[in-house]
């Protein structure tokens, strides 16, 4: 088969691999559309932990069953899926108090284990979440970066009526702005790419603008801020522009040496709560059920994907945040694997 392999930092290219077996818990996917995100420009840069190269990224996809091991009994080949790409061992005491997103020997397809940009990918069959009907094939690999925002509100908590300032509105930050309003916070966007910002009101953003100060309306402060840019700088901003008892929620992906300085004395006396959320965790099915509501404008953030050979190509559009989620477009099909896959 074919994928796109990161042979070192820096090196991508697409290569023939072996084909993958299922083993008795897993699956095999004929991977549909692979999106490309912020963590597959950390592995192709060398700053993701715990990456052994060659890998092959992407994480974000959808695809259909070609093969199951012998102990799955809750899918068929032919059904139309998307995974959830946490690895994890179950038996660790993160894992034993259901914080499996945590697991002290996890890990993810894409990262620290080879991902679906690829014309196939083996899986946890256990991880795969039937795509529901009112879901289009296009939107599916979406249900991924939708489950890190539906984890992201679980550990943020209820919003109803709160002054909340989303700061970055990539395809994540978007997300995280149409579910905030769905749940009934007041939702601001800050994004310096005004095309970027110019989508922040069909998701539900009351204000928008580049600049904070254009956004200050005397009140104090933010209940909530989310920083959904990965920047250090953003983060900062964030933390010091919260009112009184405010969250901060740091959903965006930083590199692991970027640095924020804190006052422990600001935080003790504000009362700050700074949340960590990263990945998913018991949230694709609803993450997928959101999305079959169709209440989120998803259309306006996929553009014409890319083929497999342009994936340097597709990395680099997402490093210069040009257009909002690029994908690749993969080709295999159930009818052209014979008997590749068990």
């Amino acid at each position: 088969m074919r994928a796109a392999v990161v042979s070192a930092p820096g090196v991508v290219a697409v290569e023939d691999v072996p084909d993958p077996s299922p083993a008795d818990d897993e699956a095999v996917i004929a991977v549909s559309l692979c999106g490309i995100c912020g963590t597959d420009l950390h592995v192709l840069d060398g700053d993701y932990p715990a990456v052994s190269y060659p890998v092959i990224p992407g994480h974000e996809f959808s695809g259909t069953v070609v093969g199951i091991g012998s102990n799955v009994t809750h899918l068929r080949p032919g059904a139309q899926v998307a995974v959830d790409p946490m690895i994890f061992c179950g038996s660790c005491v993160q894992c034993r108090r259901g914080a499996t997103n945590l697991c002290l020997r996890g890990g993810g397809l894409g990262t620290t284990a080879d991902g679906a940009l690829a014309e196939l990918v083996v899986v946890k069959a256990a991880q795969c979440e039937v795509v529901p009907p009112d879901v289009p094939d296009g939107w599916a690999p979406m249900i991924e970066p939708l489950s890190c925002v539906v984890h992201a509100m679980d550990r943020i908590g209820p919003v109803l009526g709160e002054r909340t300032l989303v700061i970055g509105s990539g395809a994540a930050g978007l997300l995280m702005v149409g579910t905030l309003a769905l749940a009934g916070a007041r939702v601001a966007v800050l994004e310096r790419n005004p095309e970027r910002r110019a989508l922040a009101p069909a998701f539900g953003a009351v204000a928008t603008a580049g600049d904070l100060d254009e956004l200050d309306d005397g009140s104090g402060g933010w209940d909530l801020v989310v920083d959904a840019s990965g920047s250090a700088g953003a983060i900062a901003l964030g933390l010091a522009n919260l009112r009184r008892g405010a969250r901060l929620c740091i959903f965006g992906v930083a590199s692991p040496q970027a640095r924020v300085e804190i006052s422990p004395f600001d935080v003790f006396s504000r009362e700050l709560t700074i949340i960590g959320t990263t990945s998913v965790r018991n949230s694709f099915r609803r993450a997928a059920d959101l999305m079959a509501l169709g209440e989120l404008p998803l259309d306006l953030l996929v553009g014409d994907p890319l083929p497999l050979e342009r994936t340097a190509d597709a990395m680099e559009r997402t490093r210069r945040s040009q257009g909002i989620k690029t994908r690749i477009a993969l080709g295999a099909t159930e009818g052209a694997l014979g008997s590749r896959v068990a």
